[in-house]
């Protein structure tokens, strides 16, 4: 990509690019990643010359650099990151290409012919000419981007912004059409995976992204003794850092049976568990089985941690935060480890 990509622009072009790249590959990244960056170059290069290509590479390249699915203000610090990672924030073609990505909000008509013609490319896949195919792949990975969001809500409020894009894009109607009927057949494969947390560890973590390789959403329930002084306490607490470790997944805490709490989710699911060694699965098959009794049919997938985490368990993290504090935190990801990401611009 470096090679068709405007570089004098840039006081160190090999660096402005590592750091965009390092951006669009992040973790929580489905749509809004590289396929879709390579897609519109590669139609970019193919379609315009000379200014208007570099203008629209340029937009190209920083209009989604920064992406947080649950902020209101990428396409703002998108912006910002281009106008602060060029020599000279003023020249025209920065100028232009800044422009089209605050209008790539897409809340109204795009301003201006180059604006009009990134539109076209950046919102192909509710075009007339897409495959079915294309689409149902692109209604799965914007799904994939909303893993915070509870399935049912995000399934009404998908269908109203799809709606609402209809009435102000008209030329997107079919496309539309197309994408509502794919949302109202769609029966993503959802898994929960309970535990205590406490706290949430690499080895969690491991055993949480093999189950993502198998379920298009997984959702992370904080389970807590009742019968535990401070239990009311402990729950907010642990339910609050655990929100702030996982920020794209969606994070639920319950007091009660697991079997109550997956009944009140109101889909069908499969419960995930992590398993290190022979002790593990001998508890494992015990809780499998009352579970099965509370719940009969209720799915149980177990799943190996990876070597490299058997080790680990909260207890023993715990054990060394006790001994000196920060002992065991090299153990426990942030958000922006997990993720791969990088907060603002």
């Amino acid at each position: 990509m470096a090679e068709v990509v405007p570089l004098q622009y840039f006081a160190d072009p090999s660096q402005a690019l590592s750091a965009a790249a390092n951006r669009w590959n992040e973790r929580h990244r489905s749509w809004h990643g590289p396929a879709h960056l390579t897609d519109l170059v590669d139609r970019i290069v193919r379609i315009e010359m000379g200014h208007a290509r570099e203008v629209l590479l340029l937009a190209a390249l920083f209009h989604d650099v920064v992406y947080d699915p649950t902020s209101s203000t990428n396409e703002e610090e998108s912006a910002e990151y281009l106008l602060r990672a060029v020599v000279d924030p003023q020249q025209p073609a920065v100028r232009e290409a800044a422009d089209i990505i605050l209008a790539s909000k897409w809340t109204r008509q795009p301003p201006g012919e180059l604006a009009r013609r990134f539109f076209a490319l950046d919102t192909r896949q509710l075009g007339s000419e897409v495959t079915l195919a294309e689409r149902l792949a692109y209604e799965r990975a914007i799904f994939r981007e909303y893993q915070w969001v509870p399935w049912p809500v995000y399934r009404e409020k998908r269908g109203k912004f799809l709606k609402g894009w209809a009435v102000q894009f008209p030329e997107h109607k079919q496309g539309v059409a197309e994408c509502l009927q794919l949302l109202e057949a769609l029966a993503p494969r959802v898994a929960v995976y309970p535990g205590s947390f406490n706290p949430f560890h690499l080895g969690h973590l491991s055993v949480l992204r093999q189950a993502e390789q198998s379920f298009d959403k997984v959702i992370v329930a904080v389970g807590i003794n009742r019968q535990k002084a401070g239990s009311a306490e402990a729950m907010e607490q642990r339910h609050d850092a655990l929100r702030a470790q996982l920020k794209f997944h969606e994070v639920r805490a319950f007091d009660g049976l697991l079997s109550e709490f997956i009944d009140q989710l109101g889909h069908p699911v499969s419960v995930v568990r992590g398993v290190r060694d022979g002790t593990d699965l001998e508890a494992e098959l015990r809780f499998a089985r009352f579970l099965g009794e509370l719940r009969p049919r209720t799915s149980v997938v177990w799943i190996g941690c990876e070597p490299e985490y058997q080790h680990l368990s909260s207890s023993a993290i715990r054990e060394l935060e006790s001994f000196r504090p920060g002992a065991g935190s090299r153990y426990v990801p942030a958000a922006p480890a997990i993720y791969n990401y990088s907060p603002g611009c």
